[in-house]
């Protein structure tokens, strides 16, 4: 195979890590007993009355009866996007969701920044790229005689 030569090799990089990034981001990661499941999502809502705790690491009354809640959801067999959707819908106005969804609008929140980074570093290897091969400029004969001229004009200043 002929090896690529600048950009289309950085943009065939920046596809293949984008795509092991994404895999990695969505893989399961196996099958989880329903009590690790419930502690999952709890990690990922937030407690209603407290401050920067999320309902797993909570102990308030109300953090409690969510996690109960969720392992009643788990116990039912509904998924963990379904269950996050629930409690979201029931506490809709304090917006407990400390992660945003993975699908619609939302998941731009996840793909921009990808997005942005993949951007930025194409920009700075095609100007990397022009600064290295811009000519060096030479200097005529007029450019010499200009600065023989300032130096002697300035010789003793």
């Amino acid at each position: 195979m002929k090896r690529l030569k600048g950009w289309p090799g950085w943009l065939l990089m920046a596809v293949v890590l984008a795509a092991f990034l994404t895999i990695g981001a969505t893989r399961a990661g196996g099958a989880r007993s329903n009590e690790e499941r419930v502690d999952a999502i709890a990690k990922t809502i937030k407690c209603p009355v407290c401050r920067s705790e999320s309902v797993f690491d909570s102990r308030a009354d109300a953090s409690q009866n969510i996690r109960d809640e969720i392992a009643r959801q788990v116990a039912a067999g509904r998924s963990d996007d379904e269950i996050r959707a629930y409690i979201n819908d029931r506490f809709k106005d304090q917006g407990l969701l400390l992660v945003p969804p993975k699908t619609g609008v939302d998941s731009l929140v996840w793909v921009l920044p990808v997005v942005a980074v993949v951007l930025a570093a194409g920009g700075l290897a095609v100007a990397f790229r022009r600064w290295r091969t811009t000519p060096d400029l030479a200097l005529t004969d007029e450019d010499r005689s200009i600065v023989e001229r300032y130096r002697r004009e300035h010789e003793h200043d």
